[in-house]
């Protein structure tokens, strides 16, 4: 059943499976989206899990990211008070705002956004595939994505990363398609600069990727003089792509508020509350820790596993949605590297191109029953591959605590920078050599002769990787709090209507009130809040921030404020306890 020799070609004709997908392939994605649209929209009301993140960021910051669509339908303007998050996340505030108004302010409303992005997102995946692999490995490939937990529950939070991965998908879609047809590479230059100047800047990555794609293609044309002319049509049209995204960010955004776009980007977006690497170590090793702290691979370990240790070799096969995706996992690990502080939404965006990878390896399982391809091994590419399996290695070290210890100077040398990277590329090249001797022995490949056998096998590992979203999944759904909407409620009734109420966690707190809630950011309305807002009530933590926003309050007034209420807010590692303070 296992043999070292040539993988049999394609089968004539397909097979009764293949058949039946492609038939009814709209059916199976309709039911797809259907059953992603159930995971992502039901019990919104619903807190997030408490080991969602090291962090507090699902509870606070889809209130923040929106703060300024709620300041529009409140009090008719996106600007009310130094925190602006319009002038970085434009698109996500502006039909936010639109569901506001015609829904009203509400936890709920403040996730559609980002739930009907998650769902889209499953429907562009499907498009960037289905010319590239067999359909029964592109549905895979949408199911996988509709059931992947941290996707589902980052699109139940009224985020932006939800949004960002949409226009990814989106730009890669039409990648493939506009070069094919020139004219349709407009909408991918303009969902890849929209991604960053309408969605979230930290898309940048993507204009790398895209211009080494470009050059692929350029080179890989250079026998042919007319397709080089067809390419450089589609690389204008991508331009005026960019360019009518960039003016359309340019009229909204920067021409009537450059001030505070320049202001808030500088703040909030090149800087990190922990900082940046300072050495070329350090930002290596956070560039191959990616995942770590966030434990995407133990969260995806099969689908995780699969992917990122296929994708690269499906270079061979000339699938532009593969390299699309290669290219998108290696310059967005490139980018969220210079980030310290990395909360697991911002890795969530290199998921799709680990399930794209995971896919194609289905495919060639499902078509040709391949496990290892055909080639001829060679040095160099143990080598390459050895590199590409570093980040596989340093996973294999870290554990989350660790790599949250890793700077303490009491660390014995193994455990700093420099010995976990060489002890990471030991482990990596070890992986890779051992399927390098496996590839020298069987040189013409190792392939499943048998049909049945390979839709056993496949059918195992979907199983597994489903299986493992599903316990997830449904251990939450079990054990389901609705805090933050019990409390917002209670404040609501609690609080007269001309209460005021400042701290980091008010928007979150008031998100069900359309009573003032004061945003406060160790930047942002922390000076004079008491004179410039009118504040009648705090709510406080145990953040730097929160320690700040009482100074700035003064003590006399703290010590003659009235205790309303306490609440308190769990993760994984740490709770925390809110209060909320009356001010006299």
């Amino acid at each position: 059943m296992l043999s070292a020799r040539r993988p049999p070609p394609p089968i004539a004709g397909e097979t009764r499976l293949e058949v039946i997908c492609r038939r009814y392939r709209w059916f199976v994605v309709v039911a797809i989206v259907l059953a992603a649209l159930w995971l992502r929209a039901c019990d919104l009301r619903a807190d997030p899990p408490p080991d969602l993140s090291w962090s507090f960021a699902p509870y606070t910051d889809e209130a923040l990211n929106s703060y300024s669509a709620r300041c529009l339908v409140l009090y008719g303007t996106w600007k009310v008070d130094d925190f602006f998050p319009f002038v970085v996340y434009p698109l996500t505030n502006l039909l936010t705002a639109g569901v506001m108004k015609v829904l009203g302010i509400g936890m709920v409303q403040l996730k559609l956004v980002s739930v009907i992005a998650g769902v889209l997102g499953i429907i562009a995946m499907y498009l960037l595939l289905r010319d590239s692999i067999g359909d029964i490995a592109t549905q895979i490939g949408s199911l996988t994505l509709a059931t992947s937990f941290p996707l589902v529950m980052y699109s139940r939070l009224g985020l932006i990363e939800t949004v960002q991965i949409l226009f990814l998908l989106l730009a890669g879609v039409f990648w493939t398609r506009g070069l094919r047809r020139s004219w349709l590479m407009i909408l991918c230059g303009f969902f890849a600069a929209g991604t960053i100047f309408l969605v979230k800047v930290s898309a940048i990555f993507i204009f790398p990727a895209m211009l080494v794609l470009f050059l692929w293609e350029w080179f890989s044309r250079q026998a042919d003089p007319t397709q080089r002319r067809q390419l450089f049509g589609a690389l204008l049209w991508f331009l005026c792509g960019c360019l009518a995204a960039a003016a359309f960010w340019f009229a909204l955004v920067f021409l009537p508020y450059q001030n505070e776009y320049m202001r808030y980007l500088l703040r909030h977006s090149l800087e990190s509350p922990q900082g940046h690497p300072n050495t070329p170590l350090t930002y290596f090793f956070n560039t191959l820790a990616i995942g770590v702290q966030a434990g995407l691979w133990q969260r995806l370990l099969v689908v995780c596993l699969i992917g990122f240790t296929t994708l690269p070799l499906f270079l061979h096969s000339g699938s532009r949605a593969i390299r699309y995706l290669l290219c998108w996992l290696i310059f967005g690990t490139l980018m969220l590297g210079y980030m310290n502080y990395r909360p697991p939404r911002y890795e969530i965006v290199l998921i799709p191109c680990i399930i794209g990878g995971y896919a194609a390896a289905l495919s060639a399982l499902l078509s040709t029953g391949t496990i290892l391809p055909v080639s001829k091994p060679s040095a160099l590419k143990w080598a390459l591959y050895s590199v590409w399996l570093w980040p596989l290695g340093l996973h294999l070290l870290l554990k989350p605590s660790l790599f949250l210890a890793y700077r303490n100077p009491e660390h014995p040398p193994f455990f700093k920078p420099d010995g976990l990277l060489v002890g990471a590329l030991a482990i990596a090249a070890a992986l890779a050599g051992a399927v390098h001797l496996v590839w020298r022995i069987a040189n013409r490949g190792i392939s499943i002769n048998s049909l049945r056998i390979r839709y056993a096998v496949a059918a195992i590992i979907v199983l597994l990787a489903t299986t493992g979203d599903t316990k997830q999944f449904v251990k939450w759904f079990s054990e389901r709090t609705h805090n933050i909407f019990s409390w917002s409620r209670e404040l609501d009734r609690q609080l007269p209507d001309s209460a005021v109420v400042a701290g980091a966690w008010a928007p979150t707190l008031m998100v069900e009130s359309r009573k003032r809630a004061v945003a406060v950011t160790d930047w942002a309305n922390i000076a004079n809040p008491m004179s410039r807002f009118g504040i009648t009530h705090l709510i406080l933590g145990q953040n730097q921030t929160d320690r700040d926003l009482a100074d700035s309050v003064g003590e006399q007034v703290l010590a003659n404020s009235l205790l309303r209420n306490r609440y308190l807010v769990r993760n994984r590692l740490v709770t925390q306890e809110l209060i909320l303070l009356e001010l006299r």
